[in-house]
């Protein structure tokens, strides 16, 4: 059940708070893991719940053999449980393209072989093996209750689409919490200004890409190609660090540290710094589980060039199959290796123009990741690029018919991507000149929903 749900907002999230902080301690893990598993199941199915309690028990099972076994076992437990880890990550979303891509040479299609990917698997699985690596390198304990255990993976606020959690940063609020008045408060706030973000911003930006695929990547104008392109980047940010504010929102209402997963991107010099800001959780996590193990940059250009290019291919498969994620993923390799070999001498020197260049940059990039199919990649990069006699890209026509109609979200969207509008809120948040407007936000985006309006979470495909 997705955060931009009516029935979430008004009669789930309402009574999970009143339960959680009516009962006693002992028992908030017990109907967090509860609650969180049967919103979960009623939403994505009992098949996705019960590979989501599998995984979930699997998990709890080996930290306790690896807490409890000397090193060279414990190692041996931990390469099993990633095996069996990464091994279902492999089956639901990967191994359906496989079979797809091998049929010409194995002669069958496997059409009776339908794998459906389970929701949120792929930051449930992330973060049950953060768990496991971190309790065989001995930085955390493993938990030997199994309410508790249970309760961080499938904590609701983050389950879905995360962010990424780690044991360490939860247990202490695992073992005792208890949300007072100013946690509901700011977390309403918090969630409140997600909804906004979400609805009344990323889902009405969604509607120029729709026009665009409408008439057709190949009908489009160049300046109509990059206005597409730079509002599906808005969209996109504010679609997902909207959910990630709600579930901030929703975890401070269960007094609940859901870490922070954006810090103002695109006020970043470099690609390398945009990806130290974008999906921070994400990030962190494919440096301290892989790039550093890999030798990261400790060990000369031509490890961490090679650390970086396995990271940066991972991180393409993480996010899909598909051959536009592998091709995201390697262009964000190359400028990253270009930035930390050549570039970054040059970024310390200049203001303004490292600034330009993420821009530049970052925004094909990401009609990279939208758009899945080969042929309509390169259509629309003719678009954004039509320097072979492709005169009749070179018109303001439709341009303009959509810029009128879209250029207010724009102008709403770049100021809240820079630092003033959170400022802001951070002094003033105990205001009534937060509140009020926050209230009224809240209320628009419910009216939205209510006619229709709204769309499901980007990341939900992930």
């Amino acid at each position: 059940m997705s955060f931009s749900d009516l029935r979430f907002i008004f009669y789930v999230l309402p009574v999970f708070v009143f339960l959680h902080a009516l009962i006693p301690g002992k028992w908030r893990n017990v109907l967090l893991f509860l609650g969180s598993f049967g919103v979960y199941a009623y939403g994505a199915g009992l098949v996705d719940a019960a590979i989501l309690l599998g995984i979930t028990l699997l998990n709890y099972l080996f930290g306790r053999w690896i807490a409890h076994e000397e090193p060279y076992m414990r190692r041996a437990f931990l390469g099993l449980a990633l095996f069996l880890d990464f091994g279902a990550l492999f089956f639901f979303k990967y191994l359906p393209t496989t079979l797809a891509a091998l049929r010409p040479v194995i002669g069958t299609d496997y059409s009776y072989l339908r794998i459906a990917l389970p929701l949120g698997v792929s930051f449930y699985v992330f973060q049950t093996t953060s768990y496991l690596i971190d309790v065989c390198r001995g930085s955390v304990e493993a938990e030997e209750n199994f309410f508790d255990f249970a309760a961080f993976v499938t904590a609701f606020p983050q389950l879905t689409m995360g962010p990424i959690l780690r044991y360490g940063d939860l247990r202490a609020a695992l073992k005792e919490r208890k949300p007072v008045r100013e946690d509901i408060e700011q977390g309403f706030q918090l969630f409140a200004i997600g909804l906004s973000f979400k609805v009344l911003l990323a889902d009405q930006l969604a509607y120029l890409w729709v026009v665009l695929e409408r008439i057709g990547f190949d009908y489009i104008s160049t300046p109509l190609a990059w206005l597409g392109a730079v509002g599906y980047s808005l969209q996109l940010y504010f679609d997902f660090h909207g959910y990630s504010l709600m579930a901030m929102g929703l975890g401070r209402m269960l007094a609940l540290p859901v870490a922070r997963n954006f810090d103002e991107p695109y006020l970043s010099r470099s690609v390398s710094d945009f990806y130290r800001r974008w999906h921070m959780t994400l990030g962190s996590w494919f440096r301290d589980y892989l790039y550093i193990p890999l030798g990261g940059s400790r060990n000369g250009t031509a490890r961490t060039i090679l650390s970086l290019a396995v990271v940066w291919l991972l991180t393409g498969l993480w996010h899909g199959p598909t051959l536009n994620y592998l091709i995201w993923g390697g262009v964000l390799f190359v400028f990253i290796a270009l930035e930390k070999l050549f570039l970054r001498r040059w970024f310390g020197k200049l203001h303004v123009l490292p600034h330009l260049y993420l821009l530049f940059v970052i925004v094909q990039t990401w009609v990279i990741f939208r758009v899945d199919q080969l042929s309509d990649l390169l259509a629309y990069f003719r678009r954004l690029y039509p320097f072979f006699g492709n005169a009749e890209a070179i018109n303001y026509g439709d341009f303009y018919k959509y810029f009128i109609s879209y250029w207010w979200l724009f102008v709403i969207g770049i100021v809240l991507c820079l630092p003033w509008p959170r400022r802001y809120y951070e002094r003033f948040r105990t205001n009534a000149l937060v509140w009020i407007p926050l209230f009224a936000l809240f209320w628009l985006s419910v009216y939205f929903l209510s006619t229709g309006s709204g769309n499901e979470f980007l990341y939900f495909r992930f």
